[in-house]
């Protein structure tokens, strides 16, 4: 900038935010315009809410006397690249702890965020959060992980806010029983599978190789299990830590990238296995589990219904029991 040109005052106060907000993340908080936000939405008080609920989640969470807040986000944007690498001077089969690093940190900051955004409604947690991951070709590597779900707040809820990637109807099933979720917790592992001079012959046919025969590729095979055991482990890890008896919803999200590059002017290739699991970590709630609701059967062709006990009642010589007749005839008719 020219320095006889003053910056404008819309120019000042879009630096000084594009600096309070570097602030705010590097001291690991949300930034300003989302705290804004929030407060925004609270002025409005209690009957005003933003949701992705559908409209069945929400009578469920209604009626089970849950209070729908807001809907919150987080997000993160990482460069994810394997070129350049520390480890690429070193072909082997291994893991990348960079890469595996980065996938898991990514998603951690994106539902950290989030659940800070819950904190600061006065949530007790957040169900039906969905996880994405996308990449913008305008960047090479840059990946967006981005974090969303509805806030809610439960009477007599003490412990810190959870993330739970249950639907409304889910967790209104999960508290009913007595559990509670706990938090959402990530397994993931980036692992490299060099494909060696024994894994090319089963690969390909040059001169002096005639192998043409429909066969597995171990290492290949291999590679992707070692990546999955490891995510596994790593998820089941931070369940424990947590204090979780056990997780649910567990999503899984295999890729596996080709690697190519040039050694005696020949191409090789080789796999990049990324593997990423998800699910909630949940356990024996303090609160008591309500009996179950009588449901009631409905047989439009008779025109009956028949009361089942609950739903582990649900029987096919239940439903033959003794009908009550409705009567739906009007005066009309």
């Amino acid at each position: 900038m020219p320095f006889w040109r003053k910056d404008t005052p819309e120019e000042i106060r879009d630096r000084e935010a594009r600096d309070s907000t570097v602030k705010a993340l590097e001291s690991g908080q949300i930034p300003p315009i989302a705290r804004e936000r929030i407060e925004r939405e609270r002025k409005h008080g209690s009957g005003f809410f933003t949701s992705d609920l559908s409209c069945r989640e929400y009578l469920f969470m209604k009626e089970a006397g849950f209070q729908t807040l807001g809907q919150v986000m987080g997000t993160s944007f990482f460069r994810v690249r394997f070129f350049g690498n520390v480890y690429w001077n070193n072909r082997s089969t291994k893991e990348m702890p960079d890469i595996t690093a980065v996938l898991t940190n990514s998603r951690q900051m994106a539902i950290g965020r989030m659940r800070q955004e819950a904190a600061l409604m006065g949530a007790s947690g957040v169900v039906g959060v969905r996880l994405t991951q996308r990449g913008h070709g305008w960047a090479g590597g840059l990946t967006e992980f981005t974090a969303i779900g509805t806030a809610i707040k439960i009477p007599g809820w003490t412990s810190e806010p959870f993330t739970s990637t249950l639907n409304g109807q889910e967790f209104w099933q999960l508290y009913q029983a007595g559990y509670e979720p706990r938090a959402m917790v990530i397994g993931a592992c980036s692992y490299y599978v060099y494909t060696d001079g024994e894994t090319r012959q089963m690969l390909y046919t040059w001169l002096g190789n005639n192998n043409r025969n429909n066969q597995e590729i171990r290492p290949y095979t291999r590679g992707f299990y070692r990546a999955r055991e490891l995510a596994t482990d790593r998820l089941i890890d931070m369940m424990r830590r947590i204090g979780a008896d056990g997780v649910i919803g567990v999503d899984f999200e295999p890729d596996v990238e080709v690697i190519s590059y040039t050694v005696n002017n020949r191409e090789q290739n080789d796999l990049l296995c990324n593997f990423t699991m998800t699910g909630t970590a949940i356990r024996k709630g303090d609160h008591q589990a309500k009996a179950a609701r009588p449901l009631l059967c409905l047989d439009l062709a008779t025109k009956s219904f028949s009361r089942l006990g609950s739903s582990a009642d649900w029987d096919y010589d239940t439903i033959d029991a003794p009908a009550t007749r409705i009567d739906n005839t009007s005066e009309s008719e």
